[in-house]
């Protein structure tokens, strides 16, 4: 029996996604209509400090209070309870910012009805004798411009970097500084060799230097991490802006030099004087005296970030603060106007995710905007037999993620509907969104409908996406449902796709299959053979294009083909080292029935690339390209790449596979991949772009 569960959406949703009803029967089970609760409050925070936020914003997301001081308060994050302390109708607490890979916000849940944790308040004592009037500080500059995979080396490895340091390159970076004290500084540059050059025993060094003068030569050796440290002279260091050089325009020991520039700190003494109305010092127990604030500051011990205590007992007299702190105590002193805004403040969406009562066959996991769209897929898919479950991202995160848009908050959903949810459990997993490798947005363009897709360690390219993770339950690296991705953007997209795919059910399949070879090396060729007659494709209806060309794919495909494999070199957006496929020959394809396209080659299925369009998306986006297309997130070797296919292409003619889902997922199924991870890439990566509920349309026996 078919059915339809559908999750929390606004009214317009409710109504688009209402005309399906008539397509159920009369004991399906009804769609679960939606609401956010006042009860929740979600406060993001995007970087560490002391928060504040307003009765009147609370209000506005909908919190049901209409004092801060009178309500019991509850806030949490990921489940822990977070200190807050209300002052004048504002929230206070401390907000640290994120620290995964996936989201540039960590969610905060604020809940009413429920006490929570009160921040504790310590006394300090007011003793002055000799206070100090200037303070060490830290000054951590960081920009993240470039992405580079193979700098992965183990999860904590950091892959974005701010400067490329060239041979030949000088780099000026500038630096202001709102006070600056006459006394000496250290300075530190975190920076990753990119070339190697084995006859030398350095073969990365450029000059430093620092407001003209020359501070030092920085030398290290090989494709490493580096952190230098450099001293800083008494007084070179300016009030306002200062200029940073690093030259590498003088010969080295090297002839080819090239690096890259993560992050740089300076370490300074400044005087005690609050800058933008907070000041935040780490001091031994040696009294101080604080200016600088605007009114009365608050001062907080955040030595332990998750219980940060409000100080007392310090005295404030003629605008100046003073007190004595403990031994490895770190102060923040903030006046009115020094607070954090939160990043967002929004409801809590609330939804019945949990419930053991839900069943379905296939899961759609996909964004607001998107989900309307899919309503005729769903009616089709429905009609088939298939019950539907349609989960907005947006309840995924709330409700099993504590707020965080992230894709191990839909791994946990995945794994907790497949292991509670009512027989038969889910055997689909359909991702209707697109992704990016740049979670933080850092240059800017990342898709507004975004379903994330899990990180992995790769050999040849340091890490890549992987959709098939998300759908691992057990935690074998296997998945244990079969997942589809739709990389788009725009709800006309989807509606694109969804009559494309209804449209390739319905048409006739061509009894010939085309495989186009890379002519670089004979064993792409080869393989080719092996697989066809291995797989019991017969020779009659098999076409080979050894050493195949663009014009003579588009125009073998154009006639006719139910299946289409490439085999050989490949990147993000070619076949071939050349002219086997490309972008621009995408536009050429008119097949009235598309192909189910497998692609044994290397990166043209990578979704995710923060900068490219991959050829897998160009040909699914095509109005008359394919609907069904396998292709790989990341560089693999043909060697482990042919079992895989040699499985997936007997599968696909194994009429007890009905549907593109069954025969990817056997095919992943059948890989050993203990202790190979050559294998354990190939089940990772290999990502199918597109309905793994779609029906395999084949040419009749």
């Amino acid at each position: 029996m078919a059915s339809i569960q559908v999750g929390k959406w606004r009214l317009s949703i409710i109504v688009a996604l209402s005309l399906l009803a008539s397509c159920r029967s009369d004991d399906a089970p009804p769609p679960i209509v939606g609401e956010v609760s006042g009860s929740q409050i979600k406060i993001e925070v995007a970087e560490s400090g002391m928060a504040e936020v307003s009765l009147a914003d609370l209000q506005k997301a909908g919190l049901p209070v209409t004092s801060l001081a009178d309500a019991d308060l509850s806030l949490t994050q990921a489940d822990t309870a977070v200190p807050i302390h209300i002052l004048d109708d504002n929230l206070l607490f401390y907000g640290q910012a994120p620290a995964g890979r996936y989201t540039n916000i960590r969610p905060y849940i604020l809940t009413v009805g429920e006490k929570g944790t009160v921040m504790e308040e310590t006394a300090v004592t007011t003793t002055v004798t000799a206070p100090l009037t200037e303070l060490p500080q830290t000054l951590h500059l960081e920009e993240n411009h470039r992405y580079l995979s193979p700098a992965r080396q183990d999860d904590q490895s950091d892959v974005w970097f701010w400067q490329t340091v060239g041979q030949g390159q000088k780099v000026s970076l500038t630096f202001d500084l709102a006070v600056v004290s006459d006394s000496p500084a250290a300075l530190r540059l975190h920076l990753r060799g990119t070339t190697l050059n084995p006859e030398v025993d350095f073969d990365h060094d450029f000059d430093l230097s620092l407001n003209g003068q020359k501070l030092d030569t920085v030398r290290w050796d090989g494709e490493t991490v580096y952190t230098s440290e450099t001293a800083v002279p008494v007084g070179l260091l300016k009030t306002g802006q200062n200029e940073l050089i690093l030259d590498n325009e003088i010969p080295g020991a090297s002839f080819l030099d090239i690096m890259e520039l993560n992050w740089l700190e300076l370490d300074y003494v400044a005087p005690a004087t609050a800058v933008n109305d907070r000041l935040q010092f780490s001091q031994t127990n040696s009294p101080v005296t604080l200016d600088g604030f605007s009114k009365q500051p608050l001062i907080f011990d955040i030595s332990d970030p998750d219980a940060p205590q409000l100080l007392t007992g310090w005295s404030y007299n003629n605008k100046q603060i003073q007190l004595a702190v403990n031994p490895g105590m770190t102060v923040a002193a903030i006046g009115p106007r020094g607070y954090l805004p939160p990043a967002a403040i929004t409801p809590v969406r609330q939804s019945d995710w949990h419930d053991p009562d839900n069943q379905a066959d296939l899961l759609i996991v996909t964004t607001d905007e998107l989900a309307p769209a899919m309503a005729p897929l769903i009616e089709a898919r429905q009609a088939q037999g298939l019950s539907v479950a349609l989960i907005p991202a947006a309840e995924i995160y709330d409700e099993f993620g504590y707020g965080e848009a992230s894709p191990e908050s839909i791994q946990t959903f995945v794994a907790y509907a497949y292991e509670n949810w009512q027989e038969p459990r889910p055997r689909y997993l359909f991702l209707v969104g697109d992704a990016t490798t740049d979670y933080y947005n850092y240059q800017g363009n990342a898709p507004r409908n975004q379903i994330p897709s899990l990180l992995v360690p790769v050999e040849f390219s340091g890490e890549t996406v992987s959709d098939s993770r998300l759908a691992d339950v057990d935690g074998d690296m296997k998945p244990d449902l079969a997942v589809g991705r739709w990389p788009v953007d725009a709800a006309v997209q989807v509606a694109d796709l969804v009559e494309r795919t209804l449209a390739y059910e319905g048409g006739t399949a061509v009894n010939r299959a085309l495989f186009a070879a890379d002519g670089t090396e004979a064993q792409f060729a080869d393989i080719a053979s092996r697989l066809w007659t291995e797989s019991g494709l017969t020779d009659e209806d098999t076409i080979l294009l050894n050493g195949a060309k663009a014009d003579e794919v588009t125009a073998e495909w154009n006639q006719g083909t139910w299946l289409t494999t490439y085999i050989g070199h490949g990147s993000v957006e070619r076949w071939g080292k050349e002219d086997v496929f490309f972008p621009e020959a995408v536009s050429g394809l008119n097949a009235a029935t598309p192909p189910i396209v497998l692609q044994l080659t290397c990166l043209t299925g990578l979704f995710a690339h923060p900068e490219l369009t991959s050829l897998s998306e160009t040909m699914l986006l095509h109005e008359q390209g394919p609907v069904l297309i396998i292709a790989a997130t990341s560089l693999t070797l043909s060697v482990h790449q042919e079992p895989f296919a040699l499985s997936l292409l007997q599968n696909l003619q194994d009429p007890g596979n009905g549907r593109i889902g069954d025969a990817f997922q056997r095919a992943k199924q059948s890989l050993t991949i203990e202790n190979n991870n050559g294998l354990r890439e190939i089940s990772d990566t290999f990502a199918l772009l597109g309905d793994p509920s779609a029906r395999i349309i084949r040419p009749n026996p």
